[in-house]
């Protein structure tokens, strides 16, 4: 999960106290005039007991204006400067010079009352909008007697984190026999066939310490929870090396599994799940056999159903290896703070110090890198995420919190918020996803996100995201070839490969050329094409004909040249490799336009090759359309 820090995104504090070594902060620091991190004297105003009285008043507390707030953050203010950044983001331009900017107390938890200070909410007169600031304090503060929030110390195994999930999950899912019928956006999961293979953890009623692969040759029904975490490198120097399913020891774990021959991430998982009060546990390593083809593909091609219709996806999001397990918190810093700190007077001449974040915290996850870790989170209907200090719930109808709720605590930003879960479902309709301009969008921001992760096997680059594919294509009725879908064919061509992440070799026996996945590392898109010149005339698996207009490169005029800028997908060296002392062509696709009427041509560089096809070799932009006057249409097969 797509990261973002939660505090000022600048570095900015000062010296840390002895007692903050082990806080999640970053330790660089920024030399100030003055005083360093201390506030005006309105600011310390609104850390006060007048002050907070004034926060929970209907007028508000008002702070300064915008001069005014300049002025004093030349004066060495943190946190005004802190407000001016937060409000030229919010507020833009409109905050007027004479316009003060008024702060209430907003509490996190609806109905409870605000006797400390919990968020600080600013806003301007007449305007909607607001900015947020999050404050923080040590309870042996000074300033701890006004802050709410505490150091947020890490928290995601103890009795009443579980029995907090417990309850989100039986509101989600519905209760047998009672009124509470769940939520109607996560109904997938409530009664599923298992898949082939799970791990049969024991009656949860009776737990016992049994555990084994059970393999589901015919129809099961059952809850089960599926397993998103990273593999790692194998270590290959460690004595013992953890059970994988493989041909030959089927049924030896059909009979047991010893817990301590297995990662200890999916040691965990089983806890979890155990915990939970759940049977089954999908975990990839044990119920895929890594050692036979036909079987992994088999299974990978139901990947879609497995994490749709699991119960609850467990994300080991914090363990960058499966051997490091998730629940513990060794070797990761257990407390978070802020890193912009104010210091402010407190009374009997003591100084109080508050920790300021400014932006909603999006965690940053090893799990979240990992290329397959998409479609798990995309396809899942509810999930459990094991963070960095809290465990968080997710489903299709609550975003991203903590179980326990955001009282104290953090409030997160959306991962990959742009990526809808309802997409996935018919019922989504007429709502986002329902215009052809929508679903274009969705699947280029799912590429974008898909291809800056990682991927073990590059030879994953279109199974990883396979699952995604299969749901979308019974969704939109259309089929994806190689990764392009074939209503949007000549639309999705235009991707490019960044200057920097420019790629050595194309890899035709895992696509064709014109495919983002013959090549490795982030893909971005042009803008759309408003005006499609080129036409597909067939579309296949295995051949592309289309109807379109090619220039060679050395027809250009001299002094048109410069209106064409080329975008090749290698590096220069890989370039010349490609086609040697051969001119490439253009191909045009189409064109964009903007609302001011301006516009550019996209086309492909492309080389003819020795078959008299055509194969990609970049990106083309045109600023000057008057080069393809007179060229004609024609057919080419690209491949």
């Amino acid at each position: 999960m797509a990261q973002y820090e939660i505090a000022v995104r600048r570095s900015r504090r000062s010296d840390s106290p002895a007692d903050l070594d082990e806080l999640d902060s970053p330790s660089h620091k920024r030399p100030r005039k003055g005083e360093l991190d201390a506030a005006c004297d309105l600011c310390a105003l609104m850390f006060s007991e007048q002050g907070l009285r004034r926060l929970n008043s209907r007028d508000g507390f008002t702070h300064h204006t915008h001069d005014e707030c300049v002025t004093s953050k030349d004066g060495n203010c943190i946190l005004c400067e802190l407000i001016l950044e937060l409000a030229s983001g919010t507020h833009g331009d409109v905050w007027g010079s004479g316009d003060p900017m008024v702060f209430r107390n907003r509490s996190s938890v609806a109905g409870l009352p605000t006797s400390d200070i919990d968020v600080l909410q600013g806003s301007l007169e007449g305007r909607p909008d607001v900015i947020n600031i999050y404050p923080f304090s040590k309870a042996s503060d000074p300033a701890g007697t006004l802050v709410r929030r505490r150091p947020l110390r890490r928290n995601v195994q103890s009795s009443s984190v579980f029995s907090a999930a417990k309850k989100l999950i039986s509101s989600c899912m519905g209760s047998n026999g009672a009124q509470n019928k769940g939520h109607q956006q996560c109904r997938y999961s409530r009664d599923t066939v298992l898949p082939t293979r799970v791990l049969d953890l024991g009656d949860p009623k009776t737990p016992s310490q049994t555990l084994c692969l059970q393999v589901n040759e015919t129809e099961t029904h059952g809850s089960y929870l599926a397993l998103s975490y990273c593999w790692g490198k194998p270590d290959f120097k460690a004595e013992i090396q953890p059970v994988r399913l493989q041909k030959d020891n089927i049924q030896q774990l059909m009979r047991e599994i010893k817990l301590e021959s297995l990662p200890q991430s999916i040691q965990d998982a089983i806890t979890v799940t155990r915990k939970l009060g759940f049977r089954y546990l999908w975990v990839d390593a044990l119920c895929i056999i890594q050692d036979y083809g036909e079987d992994k593909a088999h299974e990978i091609s139901k990947m879609s159903t497995i994490y749709k219709n699991a119960a609850i996806t467990v994300a080991a999001s914090v363990a960058e290896k499966a051997s490091q397990g998730f629940l513990q918190s060794q070797g990761r810093r257990a407390t978070y703070l802020p890193e912009c700190m104010l210091t402010i007077p407190m009374a009997n001449e003591r100084t109080g110090t508050i920790y300021l974040s400014a932006y909603e915290y999006e965690p940053d996850h090893p799990l979240d890198k990992r290329g397959w870790a998409l479609q798990e989170f995309m396809l899942s209907s509810r999930m459990l995420i094991f963070s960095n200090y809290e465990l968080l719930w997710q489903c299709k109808e609550v975003p991203l919190q903590s179980v326990t709720g955001t009282q104290g605590g953090l409030e997160y930003l959306q991962p990959l918020e742009s990526l809808p879960w309802a997409v996935f479902d018919d019922d989504a309709e007429p709502y986002f996803g329902s215009l052809d301009a929508d679903k274009i969008y969705l699947w280029k921001t799912i590429i974008r996100q898909y291809t800056d992760r990682d991927l073990t096997d590059k030879e994953d680059r279109l199974r990883a995201v396979m699952g995604i594919i299969t749901e979308l294509e019974m969704l939109w009725r259309d089929q994806n070839i190689h990764g392009h879908w074939s209503r949007w064919f000549v639309q999705l061509l235009i991707w490019y490969k960044p200057d920097i992440d420019r790629v050595k070799k194309r890899h035709l026996k895992r696509a064709p050329s014109w495919s983002w996945a013959s090549v490795d590392g982030g893909i971005y898109y042009e803008e759309p094409l408003t005006v499609e010149d080129a036409k597909v005339k067939t579309l296949t698996m295995s051949k592309v004909v289309l109807c379109c207009r090619i220039l060679s490169s050395d027809k250009v005029e001299p002094d048109k040249a410069d209106t064409v800028q080329e975008r090749p997908d290698f590096v220069d060296s890989a370039a010349r490799k490609e086609f040697g002392d051969n001119d490439c062509d253009y191909m045009l696709l189409g064109k964009t336009q903007k609302k001011n009427g301006h516009g550019r041509g996209m086309g492909l560089l492309v080389l003819k090759t020795a078959r008299q096809q055509y194969r990609r070799v970049g990106l083309v932009t045109f600023k000057d359309m008057s080069i393809w006057q007179g060229i004609e249409l024609q057919e080419i097969t690209f491949e």
